[in-house]
């Protein structure tokens, strides 16, 4: 069960207190959507028809019919418990589910019709149960198990102790990265007004399409706005440009300066700066000469971006004139930053296990630290502590790192032994000290580094509850 990444990228941040709707919505279809999804399924899905080798649904459904007659045929005259007539069933009202494993399944629009379901009290008290406290924290991650990828929503809650799987959203596509926005990417003509701000996840996939999810709907089964194009079948390699892009997307950064704006970095080498508004990309930058995996807008400059890839280079780019700087590191650039601390410095990761920090003033890195055994696969800083830095890695470990005035030193460390390798981390918005974790084999974790007496001496913190 491996938590792919958490809100932001690679790399993430939980979603702070008051941006997510109180009451979410609860999806429900009626028949007629139901089945405009199921036909999009089967096409998304590529369902071949009878004629082209494969049998459709109704000679699948026939062929189950005959060879369930031919042994009911066969089983002996004296049934005691009438077995032979266990499938024979009044026919029932509702939408019929055929192919995908779902063969003879019965989907009712509105629970209150399937005779399968006698507690609808039960269902309400379970829809009353979405609501969101205004002390809670959700947390958003991309997350595979197995063959099935979802989106899940987290809920955590300081003062309760509240920890669990809030909602989650299937997926058909293996998720890559995921990015917080609070800009409605909806279609216009379907927008009464002004485009309020919303709760919603960028999604990157194998595909080279970006997906946009609402959040604030439980039981959510389409997107709201889809960027890019669907590839046609061609052994022409596709191009890239302003349609979209032509390989996996591997990072999203959304600019909060300029909301309407999120860019994507692809396994094509390129960068893609999408308009929201309208859904398609305006600029296309291509200074990479391999994948872009992590991107990063800057904090308080939102015309800069900052780009790492597997050509072992981090560029920070001036989106106007798109001319770019760039500095070579020790591997592939695994992780980026911007130093909450100083508008001219950012951290990397590399694959090598390298934590550099770099001053775009300077070309040369300000320090380089020698940071775990295999790569720093997530960086995390907040406001609220200056000259914290923590770090994750595939090694299996975390690690708390000082880092003021330029001078680094190991703070403490703690492994996760049973997680496997570690794919990214985030420090809460709202509560300085706690970080959330994503593992390769535990999930989501969580871990509040002020239960350290070493963290609590070397940056001056109270001690919490128990520890």
């Amino acid at each position: 069960k491996a938590v792919v990444s958490t809100q932001s990228g690679h790399y993430g941040r939980g979603i702070a207190r008051g941006l997510a709707a109180e009451e979410p919505a609860v999806l429900k279809l009626d028949s007629e959507e139901l089945n405009h999804l199921i036909e999009k399924t089967k096409q998304n899905l590529e369902i071949v028809d009878g004629p082209d080798g494969v049998d459709s649904d109704e000679e699948v459904e026939s062929s189950v019919d005959n060879a369930a007659e031919q042994m009911c045929n066969k089983i002996n005259e004296d049934d005691e418990f009438n077995m032979a007539g266990y499938d024979e069933e009044e026919e029932m009202d509702g939408q019929r589910i055929f192919g995908a494993g779902l063969s003879g399944v019965t989907y009712y629009a509105n629970p209150e019709d399937d005779p399968y379901i006698t507690f609808p009290q039960a269902a309400k008290d379970e829809e009353e149960g979405y609501g969101i406290k205004p002390t809670d924290n959700l947390i958003c991650c991309a997350k595979l198990d197995g063959e099935m990828s979802n989106i899940e929503v987290h809920l955590w809650n300081e003062k309760e102790q509240d920890f669990y799987v809030h909602h989650d959203i299937l997926l058909d596509k293996f998720p890559l990265c995921v990015e917080w926005l609070s800009f409605d990417a909806g279609d216009q003509e379907e927008i009464e007004g002004d485009r309020a701000p919303g709760n919603y996840i960028a999604l990157g996939c194998m595909s080279p399409l970006i997906e946009i999810w609402d959040i604030d709907i439980v039981d959510t089964s389409e997107p709201v706005a889809v960027l890019g194009q669907r590839l046609k079948h061609s052994k022409k390699k596709p191009k890239v440009g302003k349609k979209g892009h032509s390989d996996a997307v591997m990072s999203l950064s959304w600019n909060k300066l300029t909301q309407n704006i999120i860019a994507s970095g692809s396994a094509d080498c390129s960068i893609l700066l999408w308009d929201l508004e309208t859904g398609s990309a305006k600029e296309c930058l291509t200074h990479h000469k391999d994948k872009v995996q992590t991107l990063c807008w800057h904090l308080a400059e939102g015309t800069t971006l900052l780009s790492g890839g597997y050509d072992n280079t981090c560029q920070v780019t001036d989106c106007r004139t798109k001319n770019s700087k760039s500095w070579t590191v020790d591997g592939e650039v695994e992780h980026l930053m911007w130093d909450v601390s100083n508008p001219f410095s950012f951290l990397a990761g590399t694959s090598n296990g390298s934590a550099l920090c770099i001053d775009i003033r300077q070309e040369k890195p300000l320090y380089t630290i020698a940071a775990h055994d295999n790569e720093v696969s997530g960086l995390a800083m907040t406001k609220q502590i200056p000259g914290l830095l923590a770090t994750c890695s595939a090694d299996r470990t975390v690690k708390v790192w000082q880092i003021s005035d330029n001078r680094p030193s190991c703070v403490t460390s703690r492994a996760f032994p049973e997680a496997g390798s570690l794919h990214c981390l985030s420090f809460c918005p709202d509560y300085a000290t706690m970080l959330a974790i994503g593992a390769l084999e535990g999930g989501l974790l969580m871990w509040d580094i002020a239960s350290n007496k070493e963290f609590r001496e070397a940056f001056n913190h109270p001690a919490v509850d128990g520890s």
